[in-house]
């Protein structure tokens, strides 16, 4: 039987057409003045006929929609070529609208790092969620019960000790709601790493926990690579792979000895943004005589791609890879504000609007004049970005630039509202934020 959607496009619909309605606050940042001292609401601005390079104040955040739509298609092709299934790591953008695209290309649920972005996630209309981290305060345990009570609901929830199944089971009994669609993944850690259990002694502890408290149903397997190393070094690798055939060894045995719920075929979740077509050959290599199961990858950046360490190590910018290359979508308008030295140009950018965590941000337009890779910012200040131009008269106050952004998480998250573009820069939608 073919498994639900995992998205209610009603919902949704309903839900964004909202979003596109609510005035946004006065004067926020990368958006012209209010016209006729109107606010501005996301619906009238996606048909106000503004171009980005010519009409909106720096700095500004876009995203070119055919690369999302690109980028979205390429993972939903790949994903079925190998037999995979995706769950986009939804706080990457926390936005419904990309949300929702990514259902339409393929995406079976969407994963969260924290309960209040189920809640956010469930008003939109998804309804099979995967929160692939702990959680562990009574108040926001209740809200997942009450959200997995709900019909039709299905909430998959990492878990690596006793006392966080005990916790589940207090929320169960404080709410006295029977959460149906609630499954737990046992997480299985890096030693040295994030959350996890370190062994399978201790997996089989929270199994046995779950089973004997009657909370739910253990759904399978969660996992996550990438505290192991985030390129692809051979050290690295190394340790990846280690790290693979632990959780594949107790996901393994797991399976023989029948400690997963009979309901659905079980799920072994792993596989962020870096190496997700490597972990995906090694897991499937390691339980091939495993069946059934589901393979769920998380990987969230592939979206909106980037200009710096995704486009440089990536799985898209590998040789094997068989596919159209993951395109970055997501730039930032900026302005040179002073040029008070030949060899340094400031930007009217910084740390509140660009993330800085992996890898340089860049300019990549304009660029020299010979042809040289984009100018790297070399430092941020909280409105400020630094750019060691190698020609006094290159980038002269006043000129615009368009930044692209190395790792994306830690630029959407500073903005409330994306301007959608066409490949000629005109706003054609618009992309509300919700952190």
């Amino acid at each position: 039987m073919p498994q639900p959607p995992g998205i209610d496009y009603a919902v949704m619909e309903e839900a964004l057409g909202s979003l596109r309605r609510i005035p946004l606050p006065p004067g926020l940042k990368g958006l012209p003045p209010e016209p006729d001292g109107e606010p501005w609401t996301p619906a009238v601005l996606a048909t106000a006929g503004l171009n980005a390079l010519r009409d909106l104040p720096t700095p500004f955040a876009m995203v070119r929609r055919s690369a999302l739509r690109h980028n979205a298609e390429v993972m939903g092709r790949w994903c079925a070529d190998n037999g995979v299934l995706l769950a986009p790591h939804g706080k990457t953008t926390m936005a419904p609208a990309l949300w929702k695209l990514q259902f339409e290309t393929g995406t079976w649920a969407l994963t969260v790092a924290l309960p209040h972005q189920a809640v956010t996630a469930h008003r939109f209309g998804i309804r099979r969620i995967l929160l692939a981290n702990e959680a562990a305060d009574l108040r926001s345990l209740e809200a997942l019960v009450r959200l997995a009570g709900q019909p039709g609901t299905e909430v998959y929830s990492f878990v690596d000790s006793v006392a966080g199944v005990r916790a589940y089971r207090a929320a169960i009994d404080n709410t006295g709601v029977e959460p149906i669609g609630l499954r737990f993944l046992i997480d299985i850690g890096v030693p040295g790493g994030r959350t996890g259990c370190r062994n399978k002694a201790e997996a089989e502890s929270v199994a046995r926990e779950i089973h004997q408290t009657g909370t739910a149903v253990v759904g399978g397997i969660g996992a996550y690579e990438g505290p192991a190393g985030h390129d692809r070094s051979a050290g690295t690798l190394a340790s990846v792979n280690s790290y693979l055939e632990s959780v594949t060894g107790i996901f393994r045995a797991f399976h023989e000895a029948g400690v997963f719920s009979t309901d659905d075929p079980p799920v072994l979740t792993i596989g962020g943004s870096d190496i997700f077509e490597l972990v995906n050959e090694h897991v499937q290599h390691e339980l091939a005589s495993v069946d059934p199961y589901r393979l769920v990858i998380r990987s969230g950046c592939y979206l909106v791609h980037d200009h710096g360490h995704y486009a440089a190590v990536g799985p898209s910018a590998q040789p094997g890879w068989a596919y159209a290359p993951f395109q970055a979508a997501l730039e930032v308008g900026a302005t040179v504000v002073s040029r008070p030295q030949d060899d340094l140009a400031l930007l009217n950018v910084g740390r509140r609007d660009i993330g800085f965590d992996m890898g340089s941000p860049s300019v990549i337009d304009p660029i020299p004049a010979d042809g040289s890779r984009p100018l790297p910012i070399v430092k941020l200040n909280d409105q400020h970005a630094f750019v060691h131009p190698d020609e006094s008269t290159f980038l002269p106050v006043g000129t615009p630039v368009r930044v692209g952004i190395s790792h994306p998480c830690t630029t959407l998250d500073k903005w409330r509202v994306l301007l959608a573009v066409d490949d000629d820069y005109n706003v054609v939608d618009t992309v509300t934020t919700i952190f």
